[in-house]
């Protein structure tokens, strides 16, 4: 399948993003590696952070594609926790394992430092919303009586969450490339174990 030079002006600028940083990379080298004129850039993209909208909007449309709503995710939990979560997971990996998913999340994560328009990113789309999800996710729990009523949701919200992206910050700054390999067997492992911790601490004993 041939690929048009918006797509390949995508996915060079991701790769080039993602190795060097996005202040270091031009649209003239850019250009250069796509193997077109700098001007032809910009019949497809107006400026260089248009590039990088493009590759936000990519982001979140794939990690939100298939979520589970409110009413299937009271079916599934009617199945049992370990169903609902392990359903959840590995739709979570499976996105995640493509490499111009892995390449994007590294720029995100290491470009929110000093990118007003990524840490904004980071805020809304990365922890706000993530963290309402999952607070009425624990809600819906309470509702079915799987946890105790008085159960702070939010609390553990965002016990879960933020455990699950320190581990993305471990991997994408701390240990990249190095354990590339393992990476989201690891994520499933710990994240999995820590959600049982979370779930076992205010399951409704019947």
């Amino acid at each position: 399948m041939k690929i048009n030079n918006r797509d390949k002006i995508f996915d060079v600028s991701v790769d080039l993003f993602s190795k060097y940083g996005y202040d270091a990379v031009s649209i003239r080298r850019i250009a250069g590696e796509v193997g077109i004129k700098e001007s032809s850039i910009y019949n497809h993209y107006k400026c260089k952070e248009s590039i990088l909208d493009a590759i936000l909007e990519y982001y979140i449309s794939k990690m939100t594609s298939d979520e589970i709503p409110l009413s299937k995710a009271a079916e599934n939990l009617d199945v049992g926790i370990d169903f609902f979560y392990n359903t959840g997971l590995e739709l979570y990996k499976s996105k995640l394992c493509e490499p111009q998913m892995m390449k994007i999340t590294r720029i995100i994560l290491v470009e929110a430092y000093h990118n007003e328009k990524i840490r904004d990113f980071v805020k809304n789309a990365m922890i706000a919303g993530p963290i309402n999800g999952w607070m009425d996710l624990f809600d819906l729990m309470k509702m079915k009586g799987l946890i105790r009523k008085d159960s702070d949701s939010r609390h553990l919200a965002e016990s879960f969450y933020y455990y699950g992206l320190f581990l993305m910050i471990e991997h994408f700054i701390v240990n990249y490339p190095e354990d590339d390999g393992v990476f989201l067997e690891r994520l499933g492992e710990k994240s999995q174990l820590q959600m049982e911790l979370i779930f076992n601490s205010v399951r409704e004993i019947k």
